[in-house]
Protein backbone atom coordinates (compact mmCIF):
# COMPACT_ATOMS: atom_id res chain seq x y z
CA UNK A 1 0.00 0.00 0.00
CA UNK A 2 1.28 3.14 -0.56
CA UNK A 3 -0.11 6.99 -1.58
CA UNK A 4 1.97 9.78 -3.76
CA UNK A 5 1.49 13.23 -2.36
CA UNK A 6 2.59 16.09 -4.50
CA UNK A 7 1.98 19.96 -4.03
CA UNK A 8 -0.21 21.48 -6.10
CA UNK A 9 0.48 25.16 -7.68
CA UNK A 10 -1.41 28.52 -6.27
CA UNK A 11 -3.44 28.81 -9.98
CA UNK A 12 -4.28 25.41 -9.79
CA UNK A 13 -5.27 25.17 -6.17
CA UNK A 14 -7.46 28.74 -6.57
CA UNK A 15 -9.26 26.65 -10.06
CA UNK A 16 -10.01 23.95 -7.92
CA UNK A 17 -11.51 25.80 -4.67
CA UNK A 18 -13.92 27.56 -7.53
CA UNK A 19 -14.86 23.96 -8.40
CA UNK A 20 -16.52 23.60 -4.94
CA UNK A 21 -19.45 25.00 -2.95
CA UNK A 22 -18.85 24.05 0.63
CA UNK A 23 -15.48 24.50 2.67
CA UNK A 24 -14.70 25.05 6.24
CA UNK A 25 -13.56 28.00 7.72
CA UNK A 26 -10.99 27.75 11.08
CA UNK A 27 -10.44 29.83 13.74
CA UNK A 28 -9.71 30.35 17.13
CA UNK A 29 -11.90 30.85 19.77
CA UNK A 30 -10.89 31.42 23.21
CA UNK A 31 -7.44 29.15 22.27
CA UNK A 32 -9.19 26.83 20.40
CA UNK A 33 -9.22 26.22 16.84
CA UNK A 34 -12.50 25.56 15.70
CA UNK A 35 -14.05 24.38 12.03
CA UNK A 36 -17.32 25.33 10.52
CA UNK A 37 -18.67 24.38 7.61
CA UNK A 38 -20.12 27.01 5.19
CA UNK A 39 -21.00 28.05 1.81
CA UNK A 40 -18.49 30.45 -0.01
CA UNK A 41 -17.40 32.21 -3.23
CA UNK A 42 -13.97 32.43 -4.10
CA UNK A 43 -12.90 35.81 -5.98
CA UNK A 44 -9.77 37.23 -6.94
CA UNK A 45 -6.37 35.74 -8.77
CA UNK A 46 -2.89 34.85 -7.72
CA UNK A 47 -1.82 37.19 -5.27
CA UNK A 48 -5.16 38.90 -4.39
CA UNK A 49 -7.54 35.51 -3.69
CA UNK A 50 -10.92 36.25 -1.03
CA UNK A 51 -13.21 33.94 0.29
CA UNK A 52 -16.81 35.55 0.37
CA UNK A 53 -19.33 34.09 3.40
CA UNK A 54 -22.57 35.48 3.99
CA UNK A 55 -23.61 34.14 7.75
CA UNK A 56 -25.49 35.61 10.92
CA UNK A 57 -24.21 38.61 13.04
CA UNK A 58 -25.21 36.38 16.20
CA UNK A 59 -22.70 33.39 15.18
CA UNK A 60 -19.38 33.26 16.00
CA UNK A 61 -18.09 33.92 12.47
CA UNK A 62 -19.80 37.04 11.75
CA UNK A 63 -18.64 38.47 14.95
CA UNK A 64 -15.08 37.12 14.39
CA UNK A 65 -12.29 39.62 13.16
CA UNK A 66 -8.63 38.05 12.81
CA UNK A 67 -6.40 34.85 11.74
CA UNK A 68 -8.01 32.29 10.03
CA UNK A 69 -7.83 29.96 7.67
CA UNK A 70 -9.84 27.88 5.05
CA UNK A 71 -9.90 24.57 4.25
CA UNK A 72 -11.68 22.67 0.69
CA UNK A 73 -11.08 19.26 0.20
CA UNK A 74 -12.07 16.54 -2.30
CA UNK A 75 -12.18 12.61 -2.12
CA UNK A 76 -12.62 9.91 -4.41
CA UNK A 77 -12.87 6.86 -3.17
CA UNK A 78 -13.11 5.10 -6.29
CA UNK A 79 -10.60 6.59 -8.56
CA UNK A 80 -8.27 6.48 -4.64
CA UNK A 81 -7.26 10.45 -5.51
CA UNK A 82 -7.70 13.53 -3.27
CA UNK A 83 -6.53 17.11 -3.05
CA UNK A 84 -6.79 19.86 -0.07
CA UNK A 85 -6.26 23.08 -0.38
CA UNK A 86 -5.79 25.45 2.60
CA UNK A 87 -6.00 29.29 2.05
CA UNK A 88 -4.79 31.74 5.46
CA UNK A 89 -5.05 34.78 6.47
CA UNK A 90 -7.62 37.54 8.09
CA UNK A 91 -11.38 37.11 8.63
CA UNK A 92 -13.29 40.39 8.68
CA UNK A 93 -16.68 42.05 8.05
CA UNK A 94 -17.24 43.56 5.34
CA UNK A 95 -18.62 47.14 5.80
CA UNK A 96 -21.42 49.15 4.21
CA UNK A 97 -22.46 48.06 0.09
CA UNK A 98 -20.07 45.81 -1.98
CA UNK A 99 -20.95 44.18 -5.28
CA UNK A 100 -19.67 40.23 -3.93
CA UNK A 101 -20.86 37.33 -5.35
CA UNK A 102 -23.52 35.85 -3.01
CA UNK A 103 -22.65 32.03 -1.47
CA UNK A 104 -25.94 31.25 -1.11
CA UNK A 105 -26.04 29.87 2.57
CA UNK A 106 -27.83 26.36 2.84
CA UNK A 107 -29.24 28.09 5.83
CA UNK A 108 -30.95 31.75 4.62
CA UNK A 109 -32.24 32.96 8.21
CA UNK A 110 -30.95 36.06 9.37
CA UNK A 111 -27.83 35.10 7.17
CA UNK A 112 -27.15 39.36 5.81
CA UNK A 113 -23.52 39.45 7.26
CA UNK A 114 -20.73 39.24 4.49
CA UNK A 115 -17.06 38.49 5.45
CA UNK A 116 -14.20 38.18 3.55
CA UNK A 117 -11.18 36.20 4.13
CA UNK A 118 -8.08 37.72 2.55
CA UNK A 119 -5.57 35.28 1.64
CA UNK A 120 -1.96 35.39 2.53
CA UNK A 121 -0.91 32.03 1.82
CA UNK A 122 -2.52 29.35 -0.45
CA UNK A 123 -0.91 25.77 -0.57
CA UNK A 124 -2.47 22.50 -1.71
CA UNK A 125 -1.39 18.99 -1.32
CA UNK A 126 -3.04 16.12 -3.99
CA UNK A 127 -2.68 12.76 -3.01
CA UNK A 128 -2.82 9.36 -5.32
CA UNK A 129 -3.47 6.44 -3.70
CA UNK A 130 -2.69 2.78 -5.19
CA UNK A 131 -3.78 -0.62 -3.68
CA UNK A 132 -2.37 -2.97 -2.07
CA UNK A 133 -2.80 -6.40 -0.70
CA UNK A 134 -4.51 -5.41 2.53
CA UNK A 135 -6.52 -2.19 0.96
CA UNK A 136 -5.90 1.41 0.50
CA UNK A 137 -4.75 4.33 2.78
CA UNK A 138 -4.17 7.97 2.10
CA UNK A 139 -1.11 9.45 4.23
CA UNK A 140 -2.65 13.54 4.83
CA UNK A 141 0.39 15.11 5.94
CA UNK A 142 0.60 18.24 7.71
CA UNK A 143 0.35 21.76 5.65
CA UNK A 144 3.71 23.53 5.68
CA UNK A 145 4.24 27.17 4.69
Amino acid sequence: MSTHRSEIPEWECLSLVRQERIGRVCLIDHGCPLAFPVNYRLIGNDGDSHIVIRTSPAALIGRYDGPASFEVDHVDLEARTAWSVILRGKLAIVAGGHGLPDPQPLLTDDRHRWMLLQATSITGRRFVGTTSDDGFSVDWGLATG
